[in-house]
C-alpha cells in the first residue's frame, strides 16, 4: 500500500470531512510506520517530520542501479567477493553525523517545479545537489551471507537510505542497492503498535498530539500564557511557564503545552526580551484532533 493510498483509506474511514495528512512518505518499494495526523494535528507535520527516523535495511553487494533499489536498472557491477564484515564494520562510521548526501535521481524531489523521478525516466534528468543529512548512528545488524546484509540506520529529515547504501557500495568498490527498506520508528512511535488493516483505523487507539511535543524542548503554560497563545498573542517568555528538556533541538521548534492545547512557537527578541509568537495550535479538547500510525507494506 503506498503513502497516498493509506491516507486515502483513512479520510473515507473517518469521514471525508475529516482533514487527514500524513509526516513523510515512505518509497514505493519500502514498508513500514506511516504516521497520519487527522483534524488540526495536520498542523504538526513539519514537526513530526523532524523527529529521528529508525530504518531496517537489507543491502545487496555486487550492484548499483539507477534507483538505488532493486526496482531499477543495474548500471554497475562490481566483485564483493573480497569484501568481508570487518572491512563493512570499519567503513560505516564514517556516515555517522552531519555530511553531504547527493539524493537518488528516482525521487520526489523538485528540478524546476518537475519531480525528478519524472525528468528522469524521460531523459531529462541530471544528478541532483549534494545537501546535508545527519545520521545518528548506522550498524551492521545481520551476518554478511550471499552478498546480503542488513545495516540498522537513525537518521534525521532528508535523509535517503537507498543514497546512504548506494555510497557504502561505492566506499566498498563493489556497489550495492536497496534489497528490501522498512522504516521501523519515528520519534517514540514504532511500527510495532501500527494499525496494518485500514479496516481498523477508526478502532485503533489514537495518541494525543502531546506524544509529539515530548520529543522537543517545552514550555509548559501557565493558565495566563495559555490564554493569550490560544488568542494569538505573543507571551514574554520569562513569564511563559516551566520549561523541560526535550530529545529535540531548539532549531526544529520550541513547543508549548498547557491545560488544552499543544503548539509551536517562534522565539523573537523584543523589548520584554524574548517572546513567544504562536505559531501552530491545536486544541486539545476534541479527540478527532489526534494521530494514528499505520503501516504500509507486508
Amino acid at each position: 500500500m503506498r503513502s497516498t493510498d493509506c491516507v486515502a483509506r483513512a479520510r473515507r474511514a473517518f469521514g471525508r470531512d475529516t482533514r487527514v495528512g500524513h509526516a513523510g512518505t515512505l518509497d514505493s518499494t519500502a514498508s513500514g510506520l506511516l504516521i497520519l495526523l487527522l483534524g488540526s494535528a495536520t498542523r504538526l507535520s513539519d514537526y513530526v517530520m523532524q523527529l529521528p527516523k529508525r530504518y531496517r535495511a537489507v543491502l545487496r553487494l555486487g550492484s548499483e542501479t539507477d534507483t538505488c533499489d532493486y526496482s531499477g536498472q543495474v548500471v554497475f557491477c562490481g566483485d564483493a567477493e573480497g569484501v568481508d564484515e570487518a572491512a563493512i564494520d570499519r567503513i560505516l562510521p564514517s556516515f555517522w553525523g552531519v555530511r553531504m548526501q547527493r539524493p537518488p535521481e528516482i525521487s520526489a524531489l523538485k528540478r524546476n517545479g518537475a519531480p525528478s523521478h519524472r525528468l528522469a525516466r524521460s531523459g531529462l534528468g541530471a544528478p541532483l545537489d549534494e545537501r546535508p543529512v545527519i545520521m545518528e548512528s548506522v550498524r551492521r545488524c545481520s551476518a554478511l551471507e550471499n552478498g546480503h546484509m542488513a545495516i540498522e540506520v537513525v537518521c534525521g529529515k532528508g535523509t535517503y537510505i537507498r543514497s546512504l547504501v548506494r555510497d557504502i557500495g561505492t566506499r566498498l568498490g563493489c556497489g550495492a542497492h536497496v534489497a528490501s527498506l522498512r522504516r521501523l520508528a519515528i520519534g517514540g512511535f514504532r511500527v510495532e503498535d501500527a494499525v496494518s488493516d485500514p479496516s481498523a483505523f477508526v478502532s485503533a487507539r489514537l495518541h494525543s498530539p502531546r506524544a509529539v511535543g515530548t520529543a522537543f524542548q517545552r514550555i509548559l503554560l501557565t493558565d495566563a500564557a495559555e490564554a493569550r497563545i490560544r488568542n494569538g498573542l505573543s507571551v514574554p517568555l520569562r513569564e511563559a511557564g516551566r520549561y523541560v528538556p526535550g530529545a529535540v533541538g531548539l532549531r526544529s521548534g520550541l513547543c508549548v503545552e498547557g491545560k488544552g492545547m499543544i503548539g509551536f512557537v517562534d522565539r523573537q527578541l523584543g523589548e520584554r526580551g524574548v517572546l513567544l509568537k504562536p505559531r501552530a495550535n491545536i486544541p486539545l479538547e476534541d479527540r478527532t484532533d489526534w494521530i494514528a500510525e499505520g503501516a504500509t507494506g507486508p
